[in-house]
C-alpha cells in the first residue's frame, strides 16, 4: 500500500484518530512523511487538529516547489542544552529540575516554591484548564441529613433527661421521655416536638 501523504513510497506506519473510545479514521503513511506529520501533531504551539487536516497540510507543503514551504518541514537543528547553572536547585534538599523530571517526585515541601515556574504549565497541561482555577468546597449534604442530625441531637438530650428523671424518681416524666425516644428511634415523629 502506498503512503496516503506523498503517494510515492510504501506505507509502513498506521496513524489512527480516536473519538469516544472508537477509532474514527486511520491513515497509512511512510516513515519519511511520519517525521513531518508528527511535527504537526505534537507541536504544543499549534491547536490539536484531526490527522486528516495535518495530512493535507503536509501533502500541500511536499507538493509545493517553494523552498520556504519545505523549510517548515525540515527537522529542527541541534538542540542546545540549557546550562545547569541557570536551572533552579532547592536550597533545602538539593534537588535539581532534572532530578525531579527523572524521579517524578519532590524531595521536600520547599520544592513546590522553587520549581513553581516549571510546575504551572505542567499542571495546566495535565488538568487541561485555561486559565487555571481551583474550585474548592464541601460536598452538598445528603437529602435529609439536617433532619437526621437534629434527631440525633434531640435523642442524646432526651436520654440525658431520662437519666435525670429516673435519678429523681420522676417516673411520669421518665415514661413520657421513654415513649418520645422510642418514637424518634422508629422514625415516626419529627424532631422538635415536646414529650
Amino acid at each position: 500500500m502506498d503512503c496516503q501523504c506523498c503517494q510515492k513510497k510504501p506505507a509502513h506506519i498506521r496513524v489512527c484518530d480516536i473519538e469516544a473510545n472508537t477509532m474514527s479514521e486511520q491513515f497509512n503513511v511512510c516513515a519519511d512523511c511520519w517525521i513531518f506529520i508528527k511535527r504537526y501533531l505534537f507541536d504544543h504551539a499549534r491547536p490539536l487538529q484531526p490527522t486528516r487536516e495535518v495530512l493535507q497540510e503536509v501533502r500541500q507543503l511536499l507538493s509545493s516547489q517553494e523552498p520556504k514551504a519545505l523549510a517548515k518541514l525540515e527537522p529542527p537543528g541541534e538542540i542546545t542544552p540549557v546550562p545547569a547553572e541557570s536551572l533552579p536547585v532547592c536550597p533545602e534538599c538539593g534537588m535539581t529540575l532534572a532530578e525531579f523530571k527523572h524521579k517524578g517526585r519532590f524531595g521536600c515541601a520547599r520544592d513546590y516554591e522553587v520549581f513553581a515556574a516549571h510546575l504551572d504549565p505542567l499542571l495546566e497541561r495535565i488538568h487541561d484548564v485555561t486559565p487555571p482555577r481551583h474550585r474548592g468546597g464541601r460536598p452538598a449534604p445528603a437529602p435529609g441529613a439536617d433532619e437526621r442530625v437534629n434527631a440525633s441531637r434531640e435523642l442524646s438530650g432526651l436520654r440525658e433527661q431520662l437519666r435525670a428523671a429516673v435519678a429523681e424518681e420522676n417516673y411520669e416524666l421518665a415514661a413520657r421521655l421513654r415513649d418520645r425516644i422510642n418514637e424518634l428511634e422508629r422514625g415516626n415523629l419529627t424532631p422538635g416536638a415536646n414529650p
